[in-house]
């Protein structure tokens, strides 16, 4: 590459070489950090781009050590940028011709860092949201708001939160919504399996938000905690305290919206909520196990306006963000894994992030009590119990295409509306196998079954139950089935 600077800067730049100290960026350099930018830009999901790649700037290099130094706009940004990133852009700087094998170290930009707080949220520097520099601590299991309890758990942050290929998209959309509620996507509808880390990015975003503004109006709850405060406020007449309530909130957490299905005076309520709140230009947050259009038992009108802002999914975490899971757990909770154990854990527990801290709480619980350190062979006899009883998972697809195959007949035959003995039997059998063997609720069953309504599938189970006790018969058909069901 040929030197294009005048020989006053090639004098500059000879002596901060000499004596290790941060220099200028030529325009060259600036050239080459710039394509290398435009390199990812290509390869990251866009809203990954732009929250955590656009907004970091070259602040000089230091040859001597051959370092690039980068400024990010907030230590949230600084940090994800060096666990996830930075080896990838150190690759596509040297691909894109430095001849130095450059390292990169990030600093957090002190002007952005220590700017004041503004009282709703975050300022905007050009296309990107600059994050202010913020203490992510808030007292107290529940901390107060501006108008009473959150609900939130001070330990789910998104410090204490790892980041993988499984969650990085979604990870992104909460920092977003976290650093400009109501403004950067509204709502923010995110959707996963169970135990993937749904309800800790929740709870993260609100600690985020009570951090930066202690007078925020912040609520968690679970569709399950709405029911019930519904009820109650039916029930002694505070509907008015509670519309007042709900509508007044600036950041609204709901966690496991599918448990609303079916129930048409919840749905209502929470149709007019999230309205209010919209209009407001507060933020919204639900989580679910399944897209907007795919819960069962959920009014149109609410899938749809579930829909309006930015939907998120959450996968199962890969072996290495697993191992990582295991680490910063076994961190924050003042003890240590060696590799090999962490590897063993990582290997047998797959599934989800709950099952998996779960195991490690186990495996420290029992190191403590023995007074043996952690190691492979106590792993083992520790995860032993869990792996035994581990359970495969069964679908109410599952379920039906078994019990069809098991009574010689056809699923679109079983979830008919036809109701001749030979049909309704199996019937029976798949309602009451789907309740004992899956977490769906009535309402999502029956649905399941050519749209048929909660008090079928009770009646079914129950109808089931009692055949069980009287009838040897029944008992062996759903022996046969569970066997084929879970070899």
């Amino acid at each position: 590459m040929q030197d294009s600077r005048s020989g006053q800067e090639r004098s500059e730049h000879d002596n901060a070489e000499q004596v290790g100290v941060l220099a200028g960026v030529t325009q060259e350099e600036q050239e080459l950090w710039e394509n290398g930018k435009k390199e990812l830009e290509h390869q990251l999901d866009p809203h990954i781009y732009k929250a955590y790649i656009e907004p970091l700037e070259v602040s000089g290099v230091n040859r001597a050590a051959r370092e690039i130094h980068i400024i990010a706009p907030s230590k949230l940004v600084c940090n994800h940028v060096d666990s996830n990133f930075r080896r990838k852009l150190e690759d596509v700087l040297q691909e894109k011709g430095s001849s130095t094998n450059f390292s990169i170290k990030l600093t957090v930009d002190e002007k952005t860092a220590s700017q004041p707080n503004n009282a709703t949220g975050s300022s905007r520097d050009g296309s990107y949201i600059v994050v202010k520099k913020v203490k992510t601590t808030v007292q107290g299991r529940n901390a107060e708001s501006g108008d009473g309890r959150t609900h939130l758990n001070p330990k789910y942050t998104f410090s204490s939160y790892v980041v993988g290929n499984n969650n990085q998209f979604c990870h992104a959309a909460c920092t977003h919504v976290a650093e400009d509620p109501g403004a950067a996507y509204n709502p923010l509808f995110i959707y996963g399996g169970v135990g993937l880390g749904k309800t800790h990015l929740l709870h993260a975003i609100g600690n985020y938000v009570l951090a930066r503004n202690p007078k925020a109006r912040v609520l968690y709850m679970s569709s399950e905690t709405f029911t019930n405060e519904l009820i109650l406020a039916l029930r002694f007449a505070k509907m008015d305290e509670f519309k007042r309530r709900l509508r007044n909130i600036e950041v609204l957490l709901i966690d496991d919206i599918q448990f609303m299905c079916g129930k048409e005076r919840t749905q209502e309520e929470f149709f007019h909520t999230f309205n209010a709140l919209y209009s407001a230009k507060h933020q919204i947050v639900i989580t679910s196990d399944k897209l907007p259009q795919e819960i069962p038992g959920i009014e149109e009108r609410l899938q749809t306006r579930f829909s309006w802002g930015l939907t998120a999914d959450i996968q199962a975490p890969d072996f290495e963000t697993r191992v990582a899971i295991l680490k910063r757990k076994a961190a924050l909770e003042s003890f240590v894994v060696g590799e090999d154990v962490a590897h063993y854990v990582a290997e047998k527990i797959s599934s989800n992030v709950r099952e998996l801290e779960g195991a490690l709480t186990r495996l420290h619980a029992l190191s403590s009590i023995q007074k043996v350190p952690i190691n492979l062979a106590l792993a083992e006899s520790a995860l032993q119990p869990l792996l035994k009883q581990k359970k495969v998972h069964v679908t109410v697809d599952d379920i039906q295409r078994v019990v069809a195959d098991h009574f010689s007949i056809r699923v679109s035959e079983m979830i008919s509306k036809r109701r001749t003995k030979n049909l309704s039997f199996p019937r029976h059998i798949a309602m009451y196998l789907c309740r004992k063997h899956t977490t769906c609720s009535y309402p999502e069953i029956g649905s399941k079954f050519g749209g048929r309504d909660h008090s079928s599938v009770i009646h079914a189970a129950n109808v089931v139950s009692g055949k069980i006790q009287d009838s040897s018969d029944v008992s062996n058909h759903i022996q046969e089935i569970e066997h084929k069901l879970f070899a």
